[in-house]
């Protein structure tokens, strides 16, 4: 019995204990009040310490005893224990409890559950020793009947080829021996039924009393197949009874453990015990032995419930280890082999008792009645009645079985599995643990500074209140608080100190002028808040510290409470204790007074229960002083005259718990002799002024706008987003797309390859960024920061903020201006339009979203400009339409003050369509010479092959689509601004030229570069005519000045020319176009034919502006040399033409592009120079004042026929006459009189203009197949679809289909760069490129993927059906007039077996007629649009012979005609021969172990097993020794040292090298290409197959372009017809048709293969690492990461080994040997060994 009861002080209740230490007692010892009532010495000391008198908590009567000196009555341990006496009675149990300690030694861990895992285990697993290692196992061979461990089976027992089947399985448990107690040695094989017990045959014999000899006695067989099935009667109630006793084996264990911990009924009694325990207080020395007495009654009533439950545990295990004994015999019983041994009579025995043993815990309880304690005061003196018990003293448990039920009693449901016992928490209660080993430990780490951790505001939900809402303007009433951030500083994010705001003790004064560090803990409104110092944080986190656990501290008397008093409160919002000084007391109810309490260290004002206070030490009242800073807002006041809650709300958000820094303006002294700070306030991580972000959200106005605002050190710098716009270099091709459009001299694109990460960008803003958590709100907003917006939140109110979350487009976005009203100007600089937004649409850029550049670049419009120097609002909408499309964009000049002036031609059509030419076309815009966008309508105008219905709609739809945008927007930023349609300066315009001739400065021949492609096609033209044969001189009189063309002595070739001088038969030419001088005979003349002569000249003669000879009129010799030099130095020379002409010469200024080298960290620099200045400079020439007063005079006359752009001045027609195309005239009476089309009107403006020039036919689908002429014709089958239609044509129609191949093949012979951009429709007829033979023939467009810009084609005139690339297909419709030439045919009478025709069959039919020439009779009428037909080839009938195969079956249900062998006796019988197929290819290679990798790189699936494997030695020699084939090989490198890249990793232990090549041989690889794409498809297919065997394979590249490449063969597989090539260029493999490999060209082995299988040298893959890690690390070291300096050392197996090394000489792959990813050879051996 345990008699140990614990006693608790009822002031604090913690256990009263003594420990004895050395020869002293310690611990926590009982002591008397004043009213006899127990109370512990640590409480009374705690209050005797505070001053405070000293209240029982039993009695609430108050012990005020006066104290002089507190601290010494503690310390005097005889005055104190004289005050507050020793209760002896309870010392000494406690004592005694030290004492008998050491003997009843209690076991802390005492299990109180059943181990039922243990019971079944032991029961169910049997364990033996193994016969092979004799260690203990449950295991044993199923077969052998011995015990094996699974090691011993696995290593020896399996090794025997006679025990491979054999099985490991648990050991059986033990079976009780089925033998005789009289006769041990015979087994009880008889069952008597007289006396209803099993006998032996002894028993049965042997004569006696008790014989069974002369009983009526069966067999013991017999008895049990009748006994089976009474136990299998029984066997599901003793399951039951099992599970139930599993259940209440829990039961007893959770009740055991609720008694043990006192929790539950057990609590109960403990506080009975302790109430005994109070009241006996008083008459200690007179009721001692009565109180042991009643005492021992309740722990007799304890202890008697604890040791029935021990019983019932005991008769728990056996009864449930019994149970399941029974169990598992019974299951074994089921087995006729087993039920030999088993003796049923006793085993049903066992089981009905079982079934009835007692399971269910019941608690004896007489009437129910509980356990109380009486207390009679008023008999004091009779000790024995002083308490006494009332109720029930006797309780117990015990077990009862089904049976022993009262009737009527619901019996609970037994549960449907074993129960198991659960794990219970550990008891924490002060228990004396035993000793251990000391461990060491490492030490904590190093507190943080607390000030180090920033912290997060909670908004009390009880103190709400702003200052309106205050009764008097003294009072502190608080509505937003800051103490919450002390008890989450510990998981608060780490904020580093900065300087000059460090940690300290004791830290500087605060005054005028001074900067610090703070943390606002407590809003009111902005002039009137409080502050702490963040060098204050460690003082604060220590005192929190001391606080934390202050509910156990003594609470202040309610009698004691006083106004001006300070104390602890603990503030339940924050969830902390506070120093805070009493305001008001309410004491409306006396019990429960409620005060108002000021926090010193936060400056809130609380409302708090008196029983949240406790009592404060003397000390810690002003130690530290108190910490909250009373501070106000300087420079601001409030714009509505008085601050409001929102203002405070604001700020909070603003700061929210963050770090911020003051800068005091000026000190001031307060009513109740308190300091007040005027201060500026600035957030330190955004840097965000408090007064300035009230100003700009309208809330306060500034006192002194220009007020001084010193720099705060260590801000965080802004975020920075990179935005070029010439980040495209000149003359350069991007695919772009319009984003947004201010005018066509201003709009912004987005390159096409950049369209991914902007739709990643916006993906990972949508789900960075959430208007669900209204945070990290941008409050101050800085011009030229970037930011986050939201569009749609930028665009409705506030009230709509909930709406616009779910349709959240999030952009980065460049604030540009400050409108006012709490609005922000924005930039989105990734689609460039400029947004008028709220600022809560603004968030914070978080860095990583900084990394990726602006993605949208401006640009206008190069080379055209509009009247009077203004766009109207129509080219805007012009523009427009080209938003949605993708535009191929052309760098014009890359060079103009952060714009790109580009060239825009739209390719989505057949058409090419230049946006450019568009503005001049429809009159929005001319050119002035530079580009060419002066092209004649006709050259303009192009057809299209959609419906002109198709095209009306379509232009409607887009009109409406854009009036309904225009309709739908309510703010300005729709409408088009006056400001953006003025015209762009673009600059100087600089010409790049070719110096035909140079003289000196004066004079100088130059050719435009731009028209270098239009005066190559004249040339060619020039050759063309006057090469003719019949080309003769018909003209006698020529005379000077005479334009000509004459054939040039030097080049050999026609050329344009100008009689200069005629002499004798000869004529001194001037060559217009090339700037030379040569004399040729006057046979050499010939007329220019005006078509020729309408082109200006290519020869342009000018001379430099502004500059002249320094002395004389004749530049000296020294200044023509030195601009020679110049001209020789720079390659690419630029003009700019200044001015008019003058004499036919153009005035220009010489520029060129110079670029200094930069130093060893400095970048290359660039500028533009030009030449005319440059000689100036060098005295060499001096400015033309002249010249340059007669440009100005020239650019103020006639105004209105002058084009004025950047420092260019010029007329029109000046300009338009550098241009060598024809125009037509510009008359500035009808570019100034057009009327300019408004926006609404201007699709219908184009449209007009487009109107009559038309000439388009449209073609919807080719003309259908005309009918047959005859009913029985030869035909040509050419593809059998999966539903088994035919497609077949006549005879007579091969020469047709030829016609149509040739002409396709001359009309698509060139390459069409606009067919990737095409659009393709489902139905739409086609011309595409079939990929065996790259030819072109008719199809239809069946299926469209975008995504991979491909179409499924059927070829109308053969009926198969490919995937076909959009590079290889074209729009227009080339012979539409000839109808299709396939006929669609079904096969007459028979129909295939199922629901479709299976592969087998189709293929069986394509083998046997295509390309075949076939007898096609026509049966029966249409089928729609197939032909039934009857189709022969040779002398079998297609149909019947399918019918006869059973591959199909005849629609009318008839059966074939059965075939079956007739001898003929006239036929003389004939000896079997054997036969030998030499059918098939000359070599078969394959190798199991690599099919299913040569299967896994092809698309189409097949059997692995096909594979015919082959001996490639033998292969080899049969091929050496036939004189049919030539050994072809590849030429072998020669190098051994090399430069080589890795672009492919196939296998870890062989790389694939790919040679870096000079220029030379790339050029030489480069040829071989083009050469083996022309010759391919004339080449054989393969004749006959061996390993390495060089050929060209046929291999699709990234864009789905078939192209034929030089390659190897791996393996082959004969049945399924492919080849597993590798292709030597590039070192990658592929499984590819035979029909798709062809023998390889002699010439096109002379190139070595440009790639090289290698491995290593002296290294390899270290086999225990995991293949994918190391697969990582190759390709971080070796993919793409080269060239590397390649050395072969050695050859191992005609294989290289290699070392690769970087450009220190350093072996790349070093890292991954230290790191054990590569290990050495050796080693490799090593392990292996």
């Amino acid at each position: 019995m345990d008699v140990n009861i614990k006693k608790s002080c009822p002031n604090c209740s913690q256990l009263y204990n003594v420990t004895c230490i050395g020869s002293h007692l310690k611990g926590n010892i009982p002591l008397f009040l004043t009213c006899g009532h127990t109370m512990c010495e640590t409480c009374i000391q705690s209050i005797i310490k505070f001053a405070e008198p000293i209240e029982c908590k039993v009695c609430r009567q108050t012990s005020d005893m006066k104290i002089s000196d507190p601290v010494k009555l503690v310390k005097n341990k005889r005055d104190f224990y004289k005050m507050f006496p020793v209760n002896m009675a309870m010392f000494g149990e406690i004592a005694m409890e030290l004492m008998m300690e050491a003997d009843c030694k209690n076991d802390l861990s005492e299990n109180y559950f059943v181990d039922l895992k243990d019971i079944i285990q032991n029961t169910d697993y049997t364990t033996g020793k193994c016969i092979e290692c004799h260690q203990f196992t449950t295991k044993m061979c199923q077969q052998c009947q011995t015990i094996l461990c699974e090691n011993c089976f696995n290593k020896t027992h399996k090794n025997f080829v006679v025990f491979k089947t054999h099985v490991l399985q648990n050991i059986e448990p033990f079976i009780r021996a089925n033998q005789c107690k009289i006769h041990s040695d015979k087994t009880l094989d008889y069952y008597c039924k007289d006396c209803q017990k099993s006998i032996c045959m002894d028993c049965l014999m042997v004569g006696g009393e008790k014989s069974c000899k002369n009983h009526n006695v069966a067999s013991m067989q017999e008895v049990n197949e009748r006994l089976l099935e009474d136990l299998n009667g029984v066997f599901p109630k003793v399951d039951e009874t099992f599970r139930r006793l599993t259940k209440t084996a829990v039961d007893v264990g959770h009740l055991l453990h609720n008694i043990e911990n006192e929790t539950g009924s057990a609590s109960e009694l403990t506080q009975m015990i302790a109430t005994v325990e109070q009241h006996f207080s008083k008459l200690n020395s007179i009721v001692q032995k009565h109180k042991t007495e009643v005492t021992e009654i309740i722990t007799k009533l304890k202890c008697a419930e604890k040791e029935s439950l021990y019983k019932v545990k005991e008769d728990i295990t056996k009864t449930i280890k019994k149970a399941k004994e029974v169990i598992n015999t019974m299951t074994l019983s089921l087995d006729k082999k087993k039920m030999k041994q088993l003796n049923l009579c006793v085993l049903l025995e066992d089981a009905k008792q079982i079934a009835e043993s007692p399971w269910y815990l019941n608690k004896s309880n007489l009437k129910n009645e509980s356990l109380n304690v009486a207390v009679n005061d008023d008999v004091c003196n009779l000790i024995s009645d002083y308490i006494h018990l009332e109720g029930n003293v006797k309780s117990g448990y015990s077990l009862i079985s089904t049976a022993e039920f009262e009737e009527g009693t619901e019996i609970p449901p037994a549960p449907v599995a074993p129960v198991y016992p659960p794990e219970l928490p550990k008891d924490v209660r002060q228990k004396k643990a035993p000793k251990q080993k000391p461990e060491k430990v490492n030490p904590p780490p190093k507190p943080m500074p607390f000030y180090d951790s920033s912290s997060m505001f909670r908004i009390k939900g009880g103190s709400t209140s702003s200052i309106n809402s205050v009764g008097t303007a003294g009072s502190d009433s608080s509505h937003v608080s800051g103490a919450t951030r002390f008890s989450e500083a510990l998981s608060r994010p780490v904020v580093q100190p900065v300087s000059p705001f460090t940690e300290s003790r004791v830290p500087k004064q605060l005054h005028e002028g001074s900067q610090e560090m703070i943390y606002i803990t407590h809003i009111v409104d902005p002039h009137n808040f409080y502050v702490q110092r963040a060098c204050h944080q460690t003082v604060v986190k220590e005192m929190l510290r001391e606080f934390k656990n202050s509910v156990s501290s003594p609470k202040p008397s309610i009698a004691h409470i006083k106004e001006g008093k300070f104390c602890l409160a603990f503030n339940e919002t924050d969830n902390m204790w506070q120093r805070c000084r009493i305001v008001s007391i309410d004491r409306k109810n006396p019990d429960k007074p409620i005060c108002t309490v000021f926090c010193i260290d936060f400056g809130s004002t609380e409302v708090v229960p008196a029983h949240k206070l406790r009592l404060l030490q003397p000390g810690r009242v002003q130690t530290p002083p108190p910490l909250a800073i009373n501070c106000c807002l300087a420079n601001c006041e409030p714009k509505c005259g008085t601050w409001t809650s929102e203002d405070s709300y604001l700020i909070q958000n603003i700061i929210n718990n963050k770090q911020a820094v003051i800068y005091i303006r000026n000190m001031q002294s307060t009513s109740n002799f308190t300091m007040r700070l005027l201060c500026d306030v600035t957030t330190f991580e955004e840097g965000v002024n408090l007064a300035h972000a009230l100003a700009f959200h309208e809330r306060a106005k500034l006192i002194n706008p220009r007020l001084h605002y010193p720099k705060i050190s260590g801000l965080k710098e802004k975020p920075k987003l990179f935005m070029v716009n010439n980040n495209l270099k000149l003359k350069s091709k991007e695919e772009v797309y319009i984003t947004h459009i201010y005018s066509p001299d201003k709009f912004y694109v987005r390159e096409r390859h950049l369209q991914s990460a902007f739709e990643k960008l916006n993906e990972d803003l949508e789900q960075e960024y959430s208007l669900a958590v209204n945070t990290e709100s941008v409050h101050l907003p800085e011009i030229g920061v970037v930011y986050v917006v939201n569009t749609e939140l930028g665009r409705r109110g506030q009230a709509e903020a909930a709406e616009a979350a779910d349709a959240a487009a999030w952009a980065r976005a460049l604030v540009l201006e400050l409108p006012g009203r709490s609005r922000v100007r924005v930039l989105l600089v990734d689609s460039g339009a400029v947004e008028l937004v709220h600022w809560r649409a603004l968030r914070p850029v978080r860095p990583h979203f900084t990394q990726l550049r602006a993605l949208a670049t401006e640009c206008h419009l190069a080379g055209v400009t509009p009247l009077n120097k203004k766009w109207s609002a129509a080219s805007v909408a012009l523009l427009q339409r080209f938003e949605e499309r993708m535009l191929e964009l052309h760098v014009e000049d890359n060079r103009n003050r952060g714009s790109l002036g580009v060239t825009l031609y739209d390719k989505t059509e057949e058409d090419v369509v230049c946006v450019n030419n568009e503005m001049i076309k429809y009159k929005f815009a001319i050119t002035f010479g530079l580009f060419r966008f002066n092209l004649s309508d006709s050259e303009s105008q192009g057809a299209t092959h959609k419906a002109p219905q198709d095209e009306t709609k379509k232009s409607e739809a887009k009109r409406n689509a854009k009036k309904i945008k225009i309709l739908s927007h309510d703010d300005d930023d729709t409408k088009v601004d006056e400001k953006n349609l003025e015209a762009k300066d673009k600059g100087p315009l600089r010409l790049e030229a070719k110096l035909l001739q140079y003289q000196s400065p004066s004079l100088l021949y130059v050719s435009l570069v731009h028209q270098q492609n239009t005066f190559n096609l004249l040339f060619e033209k020039i050759q063309t005519e006057y090469s003719k044969a019949n080309s003769e001189n018909d003209k006698k009189d020529w005379k000077e000045g005479d334009r000509c063309c004459a054939f040039c002595e030097e080049s050999k070739t026609w050329r344009r020319a100008v009689i200069v001088e005629l002499v004798d038969n000869k004529a001194k030419l001037f060559y217009s176009d090339f700037a030379l001088v040569e004399a040729v005979p006057l046979d050499n003349l010939r007329v220019l034919i005006p078509d020729f002569e309408s082109l200006g000249d290519a020869a342009i003669k000018c001379h430099l502006s502004g500059v002249m000879p320094a002395v004389g009129t004749e530049w000296p010799s020294l200044t023509k040399e030195y601009l020679k030099e110049l001209l020789e130095v720079y390659k690419r020379v630029f003009i700019t033409k200044i001015g008019n002409f003058k004499d036919r010469s153009m005035p220009v200024e010489l520029w060129v592009y110079h670029t200094t080298q930069g130093g060893a960290l400095e970048p290359d620099m660039s500028e533009w120079r030009c030449l005319n200045l440059k000689i100036i400079e060098q005295g060499l020439a001096i400015p033309d004042k002249s010249e340059t007063a007669a440009e100005e005079s020239n650019v103020k006359s006639d105004d209105e026929e002058m084009l004025s752009f950047g420092n260019l001045t010029g007329s029109v027609r000046e300009w338009l006459q550098l241009e060598p195309l024809p125009t037509k005239p510009l008359v500035q009476s009808d570019v100034t009189g057009a009327s300019t089309p408004e926006v609404d009107d201007v699709n219908a403006h184009i449209d007009q203009v487009q109107a009559g020039s038309s000439n388009t036919e449209f073609i919807s689908d080719w003309l259908p197949a005309e009918p047959l002429p005859t009913n029985e014709f030869t035909g040509v089958p050419t593809y059998i679809d999966n539903d088994g239609v035919v497609f077949l044509h006549q005879l007579a129609q091969e020469e047709t289909l030829e016609l149509i191949r040739k002409a396709l093949e001359v009309r698509f012979k060139k390459p069409d760069p606009k067919a990737k951009y095409a659009k393709w429709t489902v139905g739409e007829p086609c011309v595409a490129m079939y990929f065996l033979d790259n030819r072109f023939y008719r199809g239809r467009v069946l299926e469209v993927n975008k995504d991979t810009s491909s179409c499924l084609v059927q070829y109308v005139d053969y009926g198969n059906e490919e995937i076909c690339s959009f590079v290889n297909m074209r729009k227009s419709i080339a012979l539409h007039q000839i109808p299709i030439q396939a006929h669609k045919c079904i096969l007459a009478r028979i129909r295939p077996i199922g629901n479709q025709w299976d592969r087998t069959t189709l293929d069986y039919i394509h083998k046997s007629v295509v390309e075949k020439h076939c007898l096609v009779k026509l049966s029966g009428e249409h089928v729609g649009d197939l032909l039934p037909i009857e189709l022969k080839y040779d002398k079998l009938w297609i149909n019947d012979h399918l019918a006869d195969f059973e591959m199909a079956e005849y629609t009318d249900g008839s059966k074939t005609v059965v075939k079956k062998f007739a001898p003929n006796t006239n036929i003389k019988s004939q000896e079997n021969e054997d036969l030998k197929s030499d059918s098939g290819p000359d070599y078969i290679v394959d190798e199991d172990a690599d099919s299913a990798e040569l299967l896994s790189s092809h698309d189409c699936s097949f059997d692995a097993k096909s594979f015919e494997a082959a001996d490639w030695n033998l292969l080899m020699e049969q091929e050496g020794q036939s004189k049919h084939e030539k050994m072809l090989a590849y030429t072998k490198h020669d190098k051994e040292e090399f430069l080589s890249n890795i672009i492919l990793i196939n296998d870890l232990d062989t790389l694939e090298l790919a040679f870096v090549h000079n220029d030379e041989d790339n050029l030489l690889y480069d040829e071989m290409f083009e050469c083996l794409q022309r010759e391919a498809a004339n080449l054989p297919l393969l004749n006959g197959i061996y390993e390495d065997k060089p050929c060209i394979g046929l291999f699709n590249d990234e864009t789905g372009q078939p192209g034929w490449y030089r390659a190897s063969i791996q393996r082959y597989s004969k049945s399924k017809g492919l080849v597993k090539v590798r292709y030597v260029d590039y070192g990658n493999t592929d499984v590819v048709s035979t029909s798709n490999v062809k023998e390889m060209n002699e010439k096109w082995l002379k190139l070595p293969p440009a790639s090289l299988q290698a491995n290593l040298y002296e290294v390899k893959v270290n086999p225990h690492v995991d293949v994918n890690i190391v697969s990582t690390k190759f390709i971080e070291t070796f993919l793409d990461k080269g060239p590397f300096q390649t050395k072969i050392i050695t050859y191992e197996n005609s294989k290289p080994q290699v070392e690769l090394r970087n450009e220190d000489g350093k072996l790349v792959y070093s890292q991954l040997i230290s790191s054990g990813y590569l290990i050495e050879n050796d080693l490799c051996i090593n392990d292996k060994f």
